[in-house]
């Protein structure tokens, strides 16, 4: 093996590798990816290698992307793409907008936000906050962040029904 197949690449190459690793391993490895995305286990390894400079390409990264969908860090490397864009991903909400439940959206985003105030407030009781307090903060914000976006999705919709 040639020293010339190994680089040093960049912390913030090594960051997407990383992310593109935790991608194959939801996946379910690199031989179930290669199989899913056609091609050989070995190119996958590589692209998931911080001293190669091979990549997943954009298509493959979506096909793996799509397919992950529930595991830990979905979607791991549009998710590390978007922050380095200054961008944070939220889930969009799984109900139907009827256009009928923004005062109920709105009294559940009052108890969401409540919720997370305890939340923080409990957390700081020792004026610390952990490692853990900080997932149940992070937890109860993305559900106050995914009603916020039930209420826009509301009022989208009725708008869309207005007709303009």
């Amino acid at each position: 093996m040639s020293d010339d197949r190994y680089i040093t690449l960049p912390v913030e190459d090594q960051e997407i590798k990383t992310a593109c690793g935790k991608l194959v391993r939801a996946y379910g490895g690199q031989e179930a990816a290669g199989e899913r995305i056609g091609r050989p286990q070995q190119h996958v390894s590589d692209c998931c290698n911080k001293r190669r400079g091979k990549w997943l390409r954009i298509d493959e990264v979506a096909t793996l992307e799509s397919e992950t969908l529930g595991h830990q860090g979905h979607p791991h490397v549009t998710a590390l793409l978007a922050r380095r864009a200054g961008f944070e991903l939220v889930p969009t909400p799984t109900i139907t907008a009827t256009g009928r439940d923004l005062l109920i959206l709105f009294a559940k985003q009052s108890r969401k936000t409540s919720d997370m105030a305890e939340t923080i407030i409990e957390a700081h009781d020792d004026e610390r906050i952990d490692y853990d307090e900080a997932v149940a903060i992070e937890a109860e914000a993305d559900r106050v962040i995914a009603n916020a976006l039930a209420i826009r999705a509301e009022a989208r919709l009725i708008q869309r029904e207005g007709g303009r």
